[in-house]
């Protein structure tokens, strides 16, 4: 049941180092991925009581039980957090390491293990450490692990632990099953459909709202006065060091390029690949029979038919494909078309014909040239990450600023105005490396204020300094005419849709039909018919579709539409569907409660593996790494 351990439960996907030096790794991965992880690693652990800290070395931050928690380990788990782009609770940090090493301890009581070759395993088919052709790359592992500023025994060494507590989780939740009655009602209420009568009002129902006058336009601007401000902009200088930017193809030699396309070559080639078909018999002399008919004019179909026996088509196949090496033989020996008996040494006697032929091929080196020059620079790149991270560090400390290093350096520079929502003064979007999380950095720094450099993902870095800050303010009326009537014809159009539906809707509860409401309004009525609750039909908005399921048969609503307009409908029919336990739905909802109760399981365990154990917190070191007060 736990055969993805890593993936079921929070305590395991987030508690401290084996989710962190993942995202050391990925600091790119800033959008919905990491705002889930950080979602659930707030939702997954509580505060628990935790005990002084008296008599160990100045360098342990805490113990549990019988493991020790570094100063170092913690203070790179949680800079990691707080590079993470999401807001971070020290606390929470502090359980999620306590629960790992709950966990630890509870691995060296069982006395559970890893071997080496698992690991190096693990390593070889994560795909941050492949190379260009999918294979593992050493030097793009030791690269990596040197511009995240890991140590790679640290590394290998977290791995193991995560994959041993992936032993603990396997071992719960075993037998887990769910009453019956609980899956049906589930099913029946997840298939269950509706007719739905309907239509739509729109701004096709309603008199068109015009040109507003100024008096209107004025007091429309100046109760929605904030909506119109001109927001905070800053202008941001940006060193980019990337080894795709940064990365110069002309520098990769034709020697280079050549080497790497006969290295590469194999896996380039494409195989030559033939049809076949195959007329298959017990024995050796019955083939033998079937090829002389073959061969005396008759058909493959009409000998197998005299034997019993029906063609077969292999499909279209390379020779390392397939399955039979005698066959495969002889059909990549024969000429198309050309019918060929194979008795000897095949894993059943047979007789086949090659019925059409595609060609092998490999691209050629001129073909190759540009992807592999670039595939070879960008490689190149990698290798000197650090070191121009370091000449950039080397150069600010000189006292240069960003644009001076770049110049000397030959790395990408510009300059942006921005605001906090990744837009420039005339609106249009501005692309940012790091998007977001790098600009909600800078709109906390200032002017004149160094910053640490911003990391984008496992291998790239961001550069940037605060040049000048434009404060929020109002705009005019004037400055943003435009933009006012447009808003205040949409607010007027909705308002007199929205003022009409519900007219309407009083109407249709009082028992008016929807047939002469629509008529009304220039509409006709529409039916959708087996509609389920979480499905959707045309003409339905999600919302419409959702009020459908809000009452019984005869309900009537007034739902949103997919704009401004409104619709409104009527259920016909409520239709309960038969629960059939083998259906593909049913088997799903078994497996998603199933998982949720191995989660909730999981997690109690981990829960109480803390609670069982003594722990003690230094709390002068959580203090000043954290800047907070260790709460208890």
């Amino acid at each position: 049941m736990f055969g993805r351990p890593g993936l079921r439960d929070p305590a395991f996907l987030l508690c401290a180092r084996g989710f962190f030096m993942l995202d050391q790794l990925r600091q790119g991965a800033r959008g919905w991925v990491s705002k889930l992880l950080m979602a659930l690693l707030v939702l997954s652990f509580a505060i628990w009581g935790i005990g002084g800290f008296q008599g160990y070395r100045a360098d342990t931050l805490a113990t549990v039980g019988g493991q020790e928690v570094s100063v170092q380990d913690f203070a790179r788990v949680y800079g990691n957090a707080q590079r993470s782009g999401q807001q971070v609770n020290p606390q929470q940090i502090l359980s999620a390491v306590l629960m790992n090493a709950a966990i630890d301890d509870a691995a060296a009581q069982y006395g559970l293990g890893i071997s080496d070759d698992r690991v190096a395993a693990e390593i070889a088919k994560n795909p941050i450490f492949k190379g260009p052709d999918g294979n593992f790359d050493r030097n793009r592992f030791v690269n990596i692990l040197a511009n995240a500023g890991m140590n790679r025994d640290d590394f290998v060494s977290d791995l193991k632990k995560q994959l041993i507590r992936g032993q603990i989780a396997q071992s719960l939740g075993v037998g887990l099953s769910l009453p019956q009655p609980l899956v049906a009602a589930l099913y029946r209420l997840q298939n269950e459909e509706r007719t739905i009568s309907f239509f739509p009002v729109d701004n096709t129902a309603i008199t068109p709202v015009g040109t507003p006058s100024d008096s209107d336009l004025q007091t429309y601007f100046d109760d929605n006065k904030d909506s119109f401000r001109a927001p905070e902009y800053r202008k941001l200088a940006l060193l980019t060091l990337d080894p795709e930017a940064v990365a110069d193809p002309s520098k990769i030699t034709d020697e280079q390029v050549a080497a790497e396309y006969e290295r590469r070559k194999p896996s380039l080639t494409q195989p030559e690949r033939r049809r076949v078909e195959e007329l298959r018999f017990d024995t050796a002399d019955a083939a033998k029979a079937a090829f002389a008919k073959i061969e005396g004019g008759a058909s493959m179909a009409a000998a197998g038919q005299e034997s019993g026996v029906e063609v077969t088509d292999l499909g279209v196949k390379s020779k390392a494909e397939m399955l039979d090496p005698a066959v495969a033989e002889a059909a990549f020996a024969a000429a198309l078309n050309k019918t060929v008996a194979v008795t000897e040494g095949a894993l059943q006697p047979s007789v086949i014909q090659v019925t059409a032929i595609e060609p092998g091929s490999v691209p050629s080196l001129e073909e190759m040239t540009p992807r592999i020059r670039k595939d070879l620079a960008v490689s190149a790149a990698r290798d000197h990450v650090q070191d121009l991270y370091d000449k950039v560090e080397d150069a600010r400390a000189a006292g240069d600023t960003l644009q001076e290093a770049a110049t000397k350096l030959s790395l990408p520079y510009s300059v942006v105005d921005v605001s906090a929502d990744l837009k420039a003064p005339d609106g249009s979007a501005v692309d940012v490396p790091g998007a977001a999380a790098l600009v909600k950095e800078a709109f906390d720094s200032d002017v004149g204020v160094e910053n640490s450099p911003f990391r984008t993902n496992a291998e790239s870095w961001v550069f940037y300094d605060v040049l000048d800050i434009t404060p929020a303010r109002d705009r005019s009326l004037d400055e943003v005419r435009d933009e006012v009537v447009a808003a205040w014809t949409k607010a007027e159009t909705s308002k007199r849709i929205s003022d009409l539906a519900d007219k309407l809707f009083e109407r249709l509860k009082g028992g008016a039909s929807l047939a002469t409401l629509a008529a009304e309004v220039g509409k006709t009525v529409r039916t959708a018919e087996g509609v389920k609750r979480n499905g959707t039909a045309p003409g339905l908005s999600s919302n419409a579709v959702s009020q459908a399921f809000a009452g019984p048969q005869g309900h009537v609503a007034n739902a949103d539409g997919t704009g401004d307009d409104r619709i409104l409908l009527k259920v016909d029919r409520v239709t309960a569907p038969a629960f059939f336990a083998e259906a593909s739905d049913a088997t799903a909802i078994q497996s998603q409660l199933t998982d949720a109760l191995e989660k909730d399981l999981l997690n109690t365990y981990n829960q109480q593996l803390l609670a069982t154990r003594e722990t003690s917190i230094n709390s002068a070191a959580y203090q000043q790494l954290t800047g907070q007060a260790q709460t208890r």
